[in-house]
């Protein structure tokens, strides 16, 4: 009887070991497959990184890319998955050409999306722009999409 209950503990802990031996990747190595989701919301500041990455909390102004400025921006769900926004796009590379010596602008919705978080804060990742009375000026055929920079974790 002793060497009956020995001999199923044995083969029970056997079964076991290769029962676990199993569960990692091929070839015994541990996989990772990025962090776990969160249900817990997002509560630390939010940014967007300008052209030049500089840091902007739901900015009223900015350099979008070396020519064209958001201004005037008015925002809505800043921090959210997607914070949208109104303002207009100024053009900033006509300088000593332009119209009655203003910048050329038109009215814009704007939409930052891909919030990527870092350590202690989070950034958008991307900028799209719609013209509120389409079709956007030729001038403007860069700020449609725009990828706006993020700091390496």
């Amino acid at each position: 009887m002793i060497l009956r209950d020995t001999a199923l503990r044995v083969s029970l802990a056997a079964c076991l070991l290769a029962d676990l031996s199993a569960c990692g990747a091929a070839g015994g190595e541990i996989r990772s497959e990025g962090p776990a989701p969160s249900r817990i919301p997002w509560t630390g500041p939010v940014y967007a990184l300008d052209w030049q990455s500089l840091a902007w909390p739901r900015p009223d102004t900015m350099d979008l890319t070396a020519d064209t400025v958001l201004w005037g921006v008015k925002w809505h769900d800043w921090g959210s998955p997607r914070a949208t926004g109104t303002g207009s796009v100024l053009d900033l590379a006509c300088r000593s050409g332009c119209p009655h010596g203003d910048y050329p602008h038109y009215a814009v919705t704007i939409v930052f999306s891909g919030l990527v978080k870092r350590q202690y804060a989070a950034y958008y990742s991307h900028a799209a722009v719609t013209p509120v009375h389409p079709p956007a000026p030729g001038w403007a055929e860069d700020v449609r999409g725009v990828a706006l920079h993020v700091p390496k974790p």
